[in-house]
C-alpha cells in the first residue's frame, strides 16, 4: 500500500483522539528501534502514542474496552526485502503467520483483538539496514531519514 495515499485516505476518517500509534522494537538492535524513536517524536502531536514499554497489554485492553471506532497503527521495523529506510503500510492480511514474530505476543494477535472491537489496524514498517546488537542505541541514516519522512506525511494532519 502506498504510504502517502494511505495516510491521506485512512487518517481523514478519524479525529486525532481516535488514532493510536504503538511503537515496537528493541533500541539495542539498531534499526529495530525505529518504532520507539518514532513515538518519541510524534507523541506531542498525537497524545495516544505508546511504546511496548508502556505496558502494551494494558494499552491494548483499554483500546478494546473503548467500544467506539478507532484506528491503531503499529510502527516497527520489518524485513520485507525493500531498500533500507523504505516505508510501507501493511494490512492485517499482509502480515505473516502469527508464529513468525519477535515480540512476546504477536502483533497480529493484538490486531485481531482490536479488529473484533471495531478498530482498524495497520502496521507502518521500515526496512532496516541492520538489526545488529550494539552497546549504544542508534539508528542507521536511512532509517532516521524515514522517520523524518513519516513525520512530514502526518504533520499536516488537521487538528
Amino acid at each position: 500500500m502506498e504510504l502517502e495515499f494511505f495516510i491521506r485516505s485512512i487518517f481523514q476518517n478519524y479525529k486525532k483522539e481516535k488514532i493510536t500509534f504503538i511503537g515496537l522494537g528493541n533500541p539495542y538492535r539498531s534499526d529495530d528501534g525505529f518504532g520507539l524513536e518514532f513515538i518519541k517524536k510524534v507523541k506531542d502531536k498525537f497524545i495516544n502514542s505508546f511504546t511496548e514499554f508502556d505496558n502494551i497489554d494494558e494499552v491494548i485492553l483499554n483500546l478494546c474496552n473503548d467500544k467506539s471506532h478507532g484506528l491503531v497503527i503499529f510502527v516497527d521495523s520489518s524485513d520485507f526485502n525493500g531498500e533500507p529506510g523504505e516505508l510501507r503500510a501493511i494490512s492485517y492480511n499482509e502480515i505473516e503467520d502469527v508464529g513468525k514474530h519477535f515480540h512476546k505476543i504477536p502483533m497480529k494477535l493484538y490486531m485481531k483483538l482490536l479488529q473484533k472491537e471495531n478498530k482498524q489496524t495497520y502496521l507502518i514498517a521500515v526496512q532496516p539496514q541492520t538489526i545488529e546488537h550494539q552497546e549504544n542505541c542508534f539508528l542507521s541514516s536511512p532509517v532516521l531519514n524515514s522517520i523524518n519522512q513519516l513525520l512530514a506525511m502526518i504533520e499536516n494532519f488537521p487538528e
